[in-house]
């Protein structure tokens, strides 16, 4: 009778141990609570979130040098650099800067394109950090820019709306030569 009492006593404590035994997390589970903010956000350090904060981007558009969404433009083109700068005529390794345009920028790029008769595609802000430079011509990738459709471009200078020499327009890109750095605004044309 002992020798039943302590094997009806030890199964009964190996079945409440198995059915009160709480879940194992997953690995994700445990990888997703380790993880810092910046890294829910998609960035690889807080560095890049911060700098991608002060340009007004997403990790997608800090690390592709890029702007998807334009705040106050419902339909923006995503825009980001196509392609080798040439400064004053040289081909360089120079890398943009791009950034989002504020909002009241991207209201008067409406007017503007309002003005011209034609759609505001976007505007982004550009910077050449470290460029001494008369003209650069930058390649920007336009997605979605179908080919021989009529583009122009206008440069927020000192609080104005300045024309933009447009060297091309080919299937998602347009090429400009820039004599200033700032917020560009793309205007498709009828």
């Amino acid at each position: 009778m002992k020798k039943f009492v302590a094997l009806l006593t030890a199964s009964v404590m190996m079945a409440s141990m198995t059915v009160c035994a709480a879940g194992s997390p997953t690995a994700a589970a445990v990888v997703a609570s380790s993880s810092p903010a910046y890294a829910s956000e998609g960035f690889h350090a807080a560095a890049d979130q911060q700098a991608a904060a002060e340009r007004g981007m997403s990790a997608g558009e800090y690390y592709n040098n890029a702007v998807v969404e334009t705040p106050g433009l419902a339909s923006a083109m995503p825009v980001g650099q196509g392609g080798k700068i040439m400064i004053n005529g040289v081909a360089t390794n120079l890398t943009a800067t791009l950034s989002k345009a504020v909002q009241a920028v991207v209201t008067s790029a409406n007017a503007q394109a309002a003005a011209l008769g034609g759609t505001l595609l976007n505007v982004v802000k550009i910077d050449f950090p470290g460029a001494n430079y008369n003209v650069a011509t930058i390649n920007f990738y336009v997605k979605g820019l179908a080919e021989g459709k009529k583009v122009v471009a206008k440069q927020y200078v000192n609080g104005a709306w300045v024309d933009v020499e447009v060297v091309e327009v080919r299937a998602d890109h347009v090429v400009l030569n820039l004599k200033n750095s700032g917020a560009v605004a793309f205007v498709e044309l009828p």
